[in-house]
Formats: structure tokens, sequence, C-alpha cells
């Protein structure tokens, strides 16, 4: 399933290879299993969602049909669905924005508001530009003046990146013990 999701939460985007992997994550039965058990093993039912999107969603649901996700912008939108994408965006900082009373019904359920998102984000960005920027190195090697200006951004990323990731697990091991 994590594949199917790009090792992705459903609902907040997040990837899990930053905070544990397919272990730290869960399926979500986006209408509740309590509720409609008959939907359980129905996989167009599931979503690939963090713990925290999952519990805090829970067994939330607006109706007692599993077809009426919504009532009066209260309830949920399938994040398998293309409707979902229109929901939210990202400011500049990696925070995410709901884009109408639905979509704020959801952000303050699921708490896409928490700084673990913009965090989450913000280190795939960075993750990402240093792929991109690495081959660049290769090809310009013979290029003095390009070869400075990409090695110096690569390593300005690289620096970040690695400082984050060491504070994350400097925080990982403070909690574990």
């Amino acid at each position: 399933m994590s594949k199917d999701f790009n090792n992705r939460c459903g609902y907040c985007d997040d990837f899990d290879g930053w905070v544990g992997g397919e272990g730290a994550y869960h399926i979500d039965h986006f209408a509740p299993k309590s509720k409609f058990a008959d939907l359980e093993n129905n996989y167009s039912n599931l979503v690939y969602a963090c713990s925290f999107c999952n519990r805090f969603k829970s067994n939330d649901w607006p109706s007692e049909d599993y077809r009426i996700t919504y009532i009066n912008n209260i309830g949920y939108i399938d994040p398998c669905s293309e409707e979902y994408e229109e929901l939210f965006s990202r400011d500049k900082y990696g925070n995410i924005k709901p884009s109408n009373e639905l979509a704020e019904y959801m952000y303050d359920k699921l708490q896409l508001f928490l700084v673990r998102h913009r965090v989450l984000w913000n280190i795939t960005r960075i993750k990402i530009q240093l792929e991109r920027i690495k081959p660049l190195l290769d090809k310009y090697k013979n290029d003095t003046d390009k070869y400075a200006k990409i090695k110096d951004t690569y390593f300005e990323l690289s620096i970040e990146f690695q400082d984050y990731w060491n504070y994350l697990l400097g925080e990982k091991l403070k909690n574990e013990y």
C-alpha cells in the first residue's frame, strides 16, 4: 500500500522515510470500519496515513452512509480523488493552507497546522534539491566558475540538511530514554 501512495500520507503528504518508514504509518479506513464493517477489507476504502492523521480522523464520519462523505462542509473528501488536490496548498514556508470550508474542517480535524508537516515538507524539498544539484557537479567539472557555484550551493544545502537531520536524531534519542 505504501507504494501506491509514494510512501506519503494520503492526507498530509508527509514522507514516511523521515519518521521511521512503513512501520510508523497506518492504514486508515476512509469510511471508518467501526461504522462500515463491510468496507474493512475494501482496498478503495484504505488510505496510507501517518499516525497523526489516522488518529486525529479516527472514526469521525458525517453520515450513516459511507457514500455521503460530507454534509454542509463537515466531513472528508477521499484523498485518492482528484478533488482532494484542490483542497489544500502550501505557502512558501511549507504550511498547509485550506482552500474552502470543507478543507478547513479537515485541516482542523486532522490538525494539518502542526509544525511537523512544515518541517517534513521542507526537509523533503532540501533532499530533492540535493538530488538535482549533484549531477551538475559532474556536468560542469571543467567549468571552474559554474562548478564552484554549484559546489557551494550543494555544500550549503548538505550542511543545512545534515544539521537538521542530526537535530531530529538527537530529539528521537532523547525521547527514547
